[in-house]
């Protein structure tokens, strides 16, 4: 069987270091070899946020990390402010609602970053606001919402901040403790650079203090995180969560760490400014136009209009079919008009990026 690279928003292409881990024979989820790598992973992972706040690691997807933290955070009733740019915006929306939560959304076109002054105007309006949620990095359009001054707002206002980091962590600068993130929501299969199957919630202080200081009954045995800590407290020495890992995802997903800290930080952010501009470059040269000017979006992925005439679908199939590399589409109203490719993680290379655009260019001009 051929591999397939991938080349999407996640999961991201492996190092071979760490499939090499994962191909391992199984082990258990408990016990002093599992506790070692349990802990370094989260230790690791509060380097990358930035925080000394709790970490949890915890079976599933992104938005399942996103429904546990909402669970824990925000109770039934509670009004929430939450920014809606694109697609994952509005999922962020649905999962608030599932969880009770009252939203109050603000919408802009999913060509436009989220602005702090909405934001602020809505909370001066509204005292009974007890939080603000917004996505990072909008992973439907590649747009990077400004992070930082959304947390300033909050603070300013005292409430608390929420953020989605799902795509985000380790793509671009983030700083839970500094920019006064209260809580925020990563996976393992985008930048971090493991396998997908974990997501992972980090609690600042004044998080964690609203979560103890919920009257309302948690609704969820298992997305509730104040049971997680319980685990942590009571079982730490060799069980220190509820359920069963993905051991294989963990032992991967610490490699992937170890290398990006390796690395640094702050190397692989110019690794990936190196990567976005020697492919958008590309990509214009070939008669493809950027789905925002380049300021606005991430360093980890580009989304770009497919050249008139040219379907998006059509397009993603056959570079999977003709050369093995897989990108994807947009979402909605860009789904036959939009290519998104995501460059994140720490295998991909800038031969990979020239070999992406030698296969389009072929495409195209066959088209």
């Amino acid at each position: 069987m051929s591999h397939l690279k991938l080349m999407i928003p996640g999961p991201v292409e492996l190092e071979a270091e760490v499939l090499e881990l994962m191909g391992k024979p199984n082990v258990p989820h408990y016990g002093d070899e599992w506790l070692k790598a349990h802990t370094e992973t989260v230790d690791m992972l509060r380097r990358i946020f930035q925080t000394s706040g709790k970490i949890f690691l915890m079976p599933g997807s992104g938005s399942t990390g996103l429904d546990a933290a909402v669970h824990s955070l925000f109770s039934p009733g509670e009004h929430v402010v939450v920014g809606n740019n694109g697609f994952f915006g509005a999922r962020l929306t649905e999962i608030l609602e599932a969880n009770g939560a009252i939203p109050i959304s603000i919408h802009v076109d999913a060509d436009t970053p989220l602005d702090a002054a909405a934001f602020d105007a809505v909370l001066r309006g509204n005292p009974n606001i007890v939080g603000i949620a917004a996505v990072h990095l909008e992973t439907s359009t590649a747009v990077l919402n400004p992070a930082q001054e959304i947390a300033a707002i909050a603070r300013k206002h005292d409430k608390l901040c929420f953020i989605d980091a799902v795509a985000s962590l380790a793509g671009t600068d983030l700083r839970m403790d500094e920019w006064g993130i209260d809580m925020c929501v990563a996976a393992s299969q985008k930048a971090l650079g493991g396998a997908a199957g974990l997501a992972v919630i980090a609690v600042g202080e004044r998080g964690w203090q609203a979560i103890e200081n919920r009257t309302a009954p948690m609704r969820s045995w298992s997305l509730d995180l104040k049971r997680w800590q319980w685990y942590v407290d009571n079982w730490g020495d060799w069980h220190p969560h509820p359920g069963t890992m993905p051991t294989a995802v963990l032992y991967g997903l610490r490699k992937a760490l170890q290398n990006l800290l390796n690395e640094g930080l702050e190397a692989r952010f110019q690794k990936y400014d190196l990567l976005a501009r020697r492919l958008r470059e590309g990509l214009m040269e070939i008669g493809l136009s950027l789905f925002v000017p380049e300021e606005l979006m991430t360093p980890v992925l580009t989304a770009a209009y497919c050249p008139p005439g040219i379907n998006a679908g059509q397009l993603v199939k056959q570079l999977e079919t003709d050369f093995q590399i897989k990108i994807t589409s947009g979402f909605q109203q860009y789904k036959e008009r939009v290519i998104r490719i995501g460059h994140m993680g720490g295998a991909i290379t800038e031969s990979d990026i020239d070999e992406l655009l030698d296969a389009l260019r072929q495409i195209i001009s066959e088209l």
